[in-house]
């Protein structure tokens, strides 16, 4: 059976985590991803992101992800938690989101057939963006 070796741990501080110069996902300084935070996306990319799973996993006539993933993914349950996406349900419209650090989003909502992807510089306890969305974004493009 192999040892356990030591792993050497080394620090890396905001600049490696969020700097201008992060691209893709995070690495630490042996080039680990980190895989489970740490995506640098473009407003566009996020945007993409959700019209795939607004499309069920159709993209360009190619079905890149299983609608059915999509439909389990995005199912309303108690806990409101969906496969990495909250789930919302206010004024009977139902959407899901990707939030992420800093006040990152992507919300789908279905039924308006509508993406909004929010990106924001990384700060502290950002603001929820489902009220900005739900009073002023739906009602811009919808109205």
């Amino acid at each position: 059976m192999k040892e356990i070796s030591d792993v050497e741990m080394k620090s890396f501080g905001f600049e490696d985590l969020f700097g201008k110069n992060v691209k893709g996902w995070v690495n630490d300084p042996n080039r680990n991803s980190t895989g489970g935070w740490g995506l640098t996306l473009s407003p566009r990319d996020m945007a993409r992101f959700g019209v795939l799973y607004l499309n069920r996993g159709l993209w360009d006539n190619h079905q890149i992800i299983s609608g059915t993933w999509i439909d389990e993914s995005t199912a309303m349950n108690p806990n409101k938690y969906g496969y990495l996406w909250w789930l919302r349900e206010e004024d009977g419209i139902f959407a899901y989101l990707a939030v992420g650090d800093g006040g990152n989003v992507i919300c789908c909502i279905p039924e308006k057939d509508l993406v909004v992807a929010i990106t924001s510089e990384f700060i502290m306890n950002p603001r929820d963006r489902w009220s900005l969305i739900m009073d002023y974004i739906i009602p811009a493009v919808t109205g």
